[in-house]
C-alpha cells in the first residue's frame, strides 16, 4: 500500500513514515509540509491512501481533500486533527475522508487505522475484479440472475472479499453438504467433515467463524464507503442482518469497543437463501 503524508508539521510526517515502515503497512511514496505542493505531487503520482492534516496554512485538509477528489475519486483519505468541533468533522467525512486519527498520534490507533483502511482499498480491487466478469448479463437476465450456473455462492463471497480465507473452503464443503441432504445447517454436518478431514470439529468452526468475520468486516467497509453499493445492499443482505453490520460499522468507525458477532448458522442460512433466489 502506498501512502502521501501532508502535515505542515515535520515532526508528525516523520512520526507517520515510521509508524508505516516499522509496522509493514506499505511504503510512505511522498510527503509535504505544504498543501499546494502536496496537491500537484498527489495528482501527479497518485498514492493510495493520503494522510492530511486537517487545520493547515494557505489551505486546510478539507479544501485539499475536495480539490483532489474532484480530479481523482480513487484515492482514500484519512485525516489527522486534534479538532474535536462535531460540524468541522461532519463536513470532512463529507469531504471524502473515511476516518480521523487524533493528534498527538497514536501507534496503536494509526495501525488500527491504516489496516481498516488498506483492507477496504484492497477490497475495492476485489470487487472490481468481480464485477468485469459478472457486468455484462445476457438479455433479458438481472442482475443476480448473471452469476454463472454452479459459481453463485463463490460469486457472493468473492464480493464479500472471502475467497483468500482458510475457512472459505470449509464453508464451500459445509454448503454442498447442505445442499446434498436438502436441510439447513447443522453441526453434525461439521461433525461428519471432522471425520472424513481428521481435523477437530473445533478448528474448522474457528476458520469458518473468522472467514465469516472477514466478510462481515469488508461489507461494512464497503457500506461505509458506499451505503448503496449493491455489494452491501445486495450481497451482504443475505448473510448478515443489519444490526450485526451496523455494529461492525461502528467498531471500524472507532465508535465501539466491538464489532458484530458472527452467526454461522445464520450466515449459511443466508447462503442457502441466496443460492435458490
Amino acid at each position: 500500500m502506498r501512502y502521501y503524508i501532508v502535515d505542515d508539521n515535520l515532526a508528525t510526517v516523520k512520526t507517520l513514515e515510521n509508524i508505516v515502515r516499522t509496522k509493514g503497512l506499505g511504503t510512505v511514496c511522498g510527503y509535504a509540509t505544504d498543501p499546494v505542493t502536496a496537491y500537484g505531487e498527489i495528482l501527479e503520482d497518485p498514492a493510495d491512501i493520503v494522510l492530511v492534516d486537517l487545520l493547515m496554512q494557505g489551505m486546510d485538509g478539507i479544501t485539499l481533500v475536495q480539490r483532489i477528489r474532484e480530479k481523482n475519486d480513487r484515492i482514500s483519505f484519512i485525516m489527522i486533527s486534534k479538532v474535536t468541533d462535531k460540524e468541522m468533522v461532519q463536513q470532512a467525512y463529507t469531504a471524502g475522508i473515511e476516518f480521523f486519527i487524533n493528534k498527538p498520534v497514536n501507534i496503536v490507533e494509526v495501525e488500527r487505522v491504516l489496516t481498516n483502511v488498506s483492507e477496504k482499498v484492497q477490497m475495492r480491487g476485489i470487487m472490481g475484479s468481480i464485477r468485469s466478469m459478472i457486468d455484462e448479463p445476457k438479455s433479458g437476465q438481472t442482475e443476480l440472475q448473471k452469476a454463472p450456473e454452479g459459481n453463485d455462492i463463490d460469486i457472493l463471497l468473492g464480493t464479500l472479499g472471502m475467497l483468500g480465507e482458510k475457512g472459505t473452503a470449509d464453508i464451500r464443503q459445509v454448503f454442498a453438504a447442505m445442499l446434498s441432504r436438502e436441510q439447513g445447517y447443522d453441526r453434525e454436518i461439521l461433525e461428519q467433515l471432522s471425520e472424513e478431514s481428521g481435523d477437530s470439529v473445533k478448528n474448522i468452526e474457528q476458520r469458518i467463524r473468522r472467514a465469516i468475520k472477514k466478510g462481515m468486516t469488508n461489507a461494512a467497509a464497503i457500506g461505509l464507503e458506499d451505503y448503496d453499493s449493491e455489494a452491501f445492499t445486495v450481497y451482504a443482505g443475505y448473510v448478515f442482518d443489519f444490526r450485526t453490520l451496523r455494529e461492525e460499522m461502528n467498531w471500524l468507525k472507532g465508535s465501539s469497543d466491538s464489532g458484530g458477532r458472527v452467526n454461522i448458522a445464520g450466515f449459511f442460512e443466508g447462503l442457502l437463501l441466496y443460492h435458490h433466489s
